[in-house]
């Protein structure tokens, strides 16, 4: 199944946690929005899902939302589409020209949800490509993945949600070495006045670290990398961050060597 497929499908589950299980994470959207105040321009989102941050984006004018999935398209609020041009393509084949954006982000655990590594390449050189010189990338992962190991089948929660819905998930962790990932087996169960339905759907996020990920970043030419821990603006941790953020900017090619930071380099930004 490719990624448009699997989001088609998993987008009314993730839709309901984000809008109605869990509880909106301020801290991350006041992160976005803290970031678009530093960094006014033209902005791309990859991977916008159904505008949960458009909110924190916009700024001045209009964010291009990047998004594969039809329905997470279709779960769009119209006041968030109001804040937003909504665009449909893939993160390694984006329909910009060059240097089109100020500001490119690729937020939330996105790169992790694309688990061929190739292709994970081809999106950071694509973002490489649309952002402007001089313009920033900021990147989203959680390298802690790496710590997980496989775990039963175990029920996460259950909770009623509009529509006199219930929704129960019960969910298996699989954690492979070759090639390394963890696959989520999410059963999601379904019970209303028509009854009782339950649909698989497997989540395969790539494992990643933070020098992998900053190499990455490197190789596509970005350079000034800055690194955080948390929204917070933390410096990373291996062992105690949540999640990494990254900030690259896309430098002049000819100093490019002269300029660009080491993974375990910190700007003035991180302290």
């Amino acid at each position: 199944m490719n990624t448009r497929d699997l989001w088609n499908r998993y987008a009314r589950y993730f839709n309901a946690e984000e809008n109605v299980v869990f509880p909106a994470d301020q801290p991350e959207l006041d992160f976005y929005a803290q970031i678009r105040k530093e960094y006014p321009g033209y902005c791309l989102e990859i991977g916008a899902g159904s505008g949960r941050l458009a909110a924190s984006l916009y700024k001045e004018s209009a964010t291009v939302a990047l998004e594969p999935s039809d329905s997470m398209l279709a779960g769009w609020t119209v006041s968030d589409a109001e804040l937003a041009v909504r665009v449909q393509a893939t993160g390694e084949n984006m329909p910009f020209r060059t240097g089109s954006f100020p500001v490119v982000c690729f937020p939330y655990n996105g790169l992790q949800c694309v688990p061929e590594e190739k292709k994970r390449s081809e999106i950071i050189k694509e973002a490489f490509r649309v952002t402007a010189p001089g313009g920033i990338f900021l990147l989203e992962v959680s390298p802690i993945f790496a710590r997980r190991d496989s775990e039963p089948l175990t029920e996460r929660y259950s909770v009623d949600i509009p529509g006199g819905t219930r929704l129960v998930l019960k969910e298996k962790v699989e954690r492979r070495r070759n090639p390394d990932s963890i696959k989520y087996h999410m059963f999601y169960t379904t019970m209303d006045h028509r009854g009782e339905t339950t649909e698989q759907i497997t989540l395969d996020l790539a494992v990643t670290s933070r020098d992998k990920i900053v190499a990455l970043l490197m190789e596509s030419g970005f350079c000034d990398i800055i690194q955080w821990g948390n929204y917070d603006r933390s410096a990373y941790d291996d062992e105690l961050s949540p999640r990494l953020l990254v900030l690259a900017v896309k430098g002049i090619r000819n100093v490019l060597a002269a300029s660009c930071s080491g993974p375990d380099s910190y700007s003035k930004r991180d302290k």
